[in-house]
């Protein structure tokens, strides 16, 4: 195993610990699973967007970044075609197809992979910089567009909002995406981080940083949750084998046709290897598109991460 195979299966296995430390914390009812709607809303809206602000301010991004973007969308949006002809040849349900496709075509880079990209190149912050806008642009995005539009198709009609335009601007109007504005914007000021207010600025904004791998954790172990698989394996194996296994596979293999340089390239191959976006299940719900099988999809992909994503990354970077 390379040494960043190993990082990445160390900071995987500690992730987990936190993550079921808060689980345990649940069960002891010491929290509950009500408390991980505010520290999402924290993450979402304080955290991440800090974070984000703080990364791209510090380490201006140069155009090289395109084709990682573009290869890793391109990656995403092949693997909703094969789960949709996935689930016709396997004769799944209308809805069971559109909560396969939402769950197998983006995955959970922001909550769980800045984390492990952060400790995995954690001598090189650049790294992390550009970790942050291919997944922002080439997987945060088409989640918010591509995926509610699926749920809408292969699901009911919309309940509670006024549909895909509002999604769109609520998306636009974010903090997370106002952050990589902002955060691109200042970049490119080349303002002196030794101005005294510039300078405590940057260090709160670090500071908050150091917050992302712990609210993460403990969202995600106190949203765990453990349910009866019997009817959903052939579902589960073919949702694990697209995200976790084909992108994996496809973003190494165009991005090395692409000319991606190599550290790049392990960058786009540890964010394909994410286990599935949470945001899957909140569309399936929305949209009527069989909810409980877009959760139980979710929560078994991050279940298996620490030990899939290590060796995935080992084979494939």
């Amino acid at each position: 195993m390379s040494a960043i195979g190993m990082h990445v299966s160390e900071t995987v296995l500690a992730f987990t610990l936190l993550v079921i430390t808060s689980y345990i914390l649940k069960r002891k009812r010491i929290l509950s699973q009500d408390d991980s709607a505010i520290f999402a809303r924290l993450l979402t809206k304080a955290v991440l967007p800090a974070t984000i602000l703080y990364q791209l301010w510090t380490y201006p991004l140069s155009g090289e970044i395109a084709v990682p973007v573009f290869v890793m969308f391109l990656s995403g949006v092949v693997s909703m075609a094969i789960s949709y002809l996935s689930g016709k040849i396997l004769k799944f349900d209308r809805q069971s197809i559109g909560a396969l496709i939402i769950v197998s075509s983006f995955g959970s880079s922001a909550l769980i992979g800045y984390p492990v990209i952060e400790y995995a190149f954690a001598n090189d912050p650049q790294a992390f910089a550009r970790g942050i806008i291919i997944s922002e642009l080439g997987v945060g995005l088409p989640i918010f567009i591509l995926c509610p539009a699926a749920a809408m198709y292969f699901g009911g009609m919309p309940t509670g909002t006024n549909g895909f335009l509002k999604i769109l601007k609520d998306y636009f109007m974010s903090p997370i995406f106002l952050a990589v504005v902002a955060g691109i914007a200042l970049s490119r000021l080349n303002i002196s981080n030794e101005t005294p207010f510039i300078y405590t600025v940057m260090e709160a904004l670090k500071m908050v940083q150091g917050a992302l791998v712990v609210i993460s954790a403990v969202i995600l172990g106190l949203q765990l949750s453990f349910q009866k698989m019997k009817g959903f394996w052939s579902l589960i194996i073919v949702s694990i084998l697209i995200q976790m296994l084909f992108q994996v596979w496809f973003s190494g293999a165009v991005s090395s046709l692409l000319g991606v340089n190599a550290e790049n390239r392990e960058i786009l191959i540890l964010i394909s290897a994410m286990p599935a976006a949470i945001l899957g299940p909140v569309f399936a719900t929305q949209y009527d598109c069989a909810a409980k099988t877009a959760t139980l999809l979710t929560f078994t992909h991050i279940v298996i991460s620490p030990i899939v994503v290590p060796i995935v990354f080992t084979l494939f970077s």
